[in-house]
């Protein structure tokens, strides 16, 4: 068998709210390891929103959620594939320890998280769930398909400004979280594994920090260009093909939906953050916390801020 994996971020760029990375992997057979995995579960997969019907949309996160739209399309994924591989997942914090990333001393720092559990879903229906999940499971089924892992970093606010200010440089943070998950799935893991990761800015080598994260490997370039870098890691137990690809999410339907766990896990956050708020300022607009609204949304609690003392470092990112 081979596992096809893949990294995606979501919450990069913001000035509010927490930066969220995960990694995906399927287990697929030798002989269609080559093969798209939208193609071979097209029975209950689109990636064209056009296309999706009574099927499960894969693609950019950025394209499947705005506003408009809510939650409910990153929902019906995110809650339909944990489902089809038994992890049930009917609150926030159930979510944040199915996928390993629930860490209560840190959210005990932050007043709209601390103590803040809600069920789930929160915009779509249980039997919306149950139906995909019986969709997803007969074309898992039928080519021989398993979802097999599911795994996330969370960066809050005062993490992310810790790690920045250490770092130097915030891409170096967003490498440093993504090792974190590529070493879970090494570790995880015997055999060949094929991993794909969004790639991360203008960088094109990645072989230096490959061999800091996993140092008992040997780590082979294969190519290094502007489109695609690509390694070979190998010990004497795994083999591992690592890919930093341009627009990964587009071309690697695990990337796709590595995007979207982490655009849904950064939202139930910014709700749990805009909720809080709410309860000072009623009519406050919540907001997704991207710069330019993120600074009217700061002059508009400015004084509850001060009132309640809250501090800029668990609520501002520096970067």
């Amino acid at each position: 068998m081979t596992i096809i994996a893949g990294i995606d971020e979501a919450g990069y760029g913001p000035l509010l709210g927490p930066m969220v990375i995960t990694i995906t992997a399927f287990d697929v057979s030798d002989e269609k390891a080559d093969c798209s995995l939208w193609d071979l579960l097209k029975g209950a997969i689109s990636n064209d929103l056009k296309g999706r019907g009574h099927r499960l949309a894969v693609c950019d996160s950025k394209r499947l959620y705005n506003v408009q739209k809510g939650l409910k399309p990153l929902e019906d994924v995110v809650l339909s594939f944990l489902r089809s591989k038994d992890s049930k997942t009917t609150s926030f914090h159930q979510l944040l320890k199915n996928l390993l990333c629930y860490n209560t001393e840190t959210i005990a720092g932050y007043p709209w998280y601390a103590e803040k559990d809600y069920p789930l879903p929160l915009t779509t229906s249980g039997s919306a769930v149950l139906n995909y999940t019986d969709l997803l499971k007969h074309a898992l089924n039928k080519q021989g398909v398993q979802f097999c892992y599911a795994s996330s970093c969370v960066v809050t606010v005062q993490e992310f400004n810790e790690q920045v200010r250490s770092a130097g440089n915030k891409a170096v943070v967003l490498f440093n979280n993504c090792a974190t998950l590529l070493s879970r799935l090494w570790n995880n893991f015997r055999g060949d594994i094929r991993l794909i990761v969004d790639k991360q800015g203008g960088r094109n080598n990645y072989s230096g920090l490959l061999k800091g994260c996993l140092p008992e490997a040997d780590v082979k370039i294969l190519k290094e260009g502007a489109e695609v870098s690509a390694y070979e890691v190998v010990n004497n137990q795994r083999k591992m093909n690592i890919s930093f690809v341009e627009k990964g999410e587009d071309t690697c339907m695990a990337v796709a939906l590595a995007s979207i766990f982490s655009k849904y896990i950064r939202e139930l956050f910014m709700h749990l953050e805009n909720q809080y708020w709410l309860h000072f300022v009623p009519d406050l607009k919540p907001t997704a916390g991207y710069y330019q609204d993120a600074l009217r949304f700061l002059s508009q609690i400015a004084h509850i801020k001060g009132k309640e003392a809250i501090q800029d470092n668990i609520l501002i990112r520096i970067k």
